[in-house]
């Protein structure tokens, strides 16, 4: 890919969740288009998988930051780290557990799905979106939520309201921080073939795959400065079969 053709030439990206699934693969395609990354997840070895592979693309520098984000103080750390150089901001770690009316465990509910889906995009956005606005070119925050956020179903109530939330939060924050020159993109995935949907009641042969959440997640970067796609649907193009 020619230098003229990379959209990201040397700004500065931190993806949460990137040792696989959607987190890697946009953590790849910013490679790909000259992107510096700072990506963070819970085990080094994918961590590393992942930076090589990015570093192979393009990628000048990979920082590979493991935490467990479960953690208020972790993810104040984790800010604290990466705001001297950070242009885009993708809040993409996230976690489905069974919450529904009459099954689940409601501490889990609390202490993990809301924490990861909910509670650490709106912590770590306090945290790094000053530093984004201070950037000459202004940035981006790019949060990857579900369908689930705009679309209630039966049996999964908990996750609703976690992804409901964030795109209330979404919302918020893009009317916010326009003024300081800071775009915020939500994008709604339908099912995605993941190691999260293993155990899903549709398999994973006709589900979307991370590198097209990726290509959307690009797409803010492909637009003009005058124009900023706020929310973005990907649905699956074929009716998904169930069982294995």
């Amino acid at each position: 890919m020619g230098g003229q053709d990379k959209l990201l030439q040397g700004r500065w990206a931190l993806v949460t969740g990137a040792t696989g699934g959607i987190g890697r693969a946009i953590s790849l395609a910013f490679a790909e288009h000259g992107a510096n990354l700072w990506i963070s997840g819970r085990n080094e070895e994918k961590l590393k998988d992942t930076a090589e592979d990015a570093k192979a693309l393009g990628a000048a520098e990979v920082i590979i930051l493991k935490v467990d984000l479960a953690a208020s103080k972790a993810v104040d750390e984790l800010a604290a780290k990466v705001t001297d150089k950070i242009d885009i901001l993708v809040n993409n770690a996230g976690l489905a557990v069974e919450a529904a009316a009459m099954k689940g465990d409601p501490d889990q509910w609390e202490e993990k799905m809301m924490q990861l889906d909910l509670l650490v995009p709106m912590r770590l956005t306090r945290r790094i979106a000053p530093a984004i606005s201070k950037r000459q070119a202004g940035g981006h925050i790019i949060n990857i939520s579900s369908v689930a956020g705009i679309e209630a179903l039966p049996g999964i109530g908990g996750y609703n309201a976690a992804k409901f939330g964030l795109t209330g939060w979404s919302k918020s924050i893009q009317q916010e921080l326009k003024e300081h020159n800071v775009r915020v993109i939500t994008i709604y995935p339908g099912y995605v073939a993941s190691e999260m949907t293993a155990d899903a009641p549709v398999s994973q042969d006709k589900m979307i795959r991370p590198e097209d959440i990726a290509q959307a997640a690009l797409l803010p970067f492909r637009m003009s400065p005058y124009a900023c796609p706020t929310d973005i649907v990907v649905r699956p193009a074929q009716k998904l079969s169930r069982g294995a």
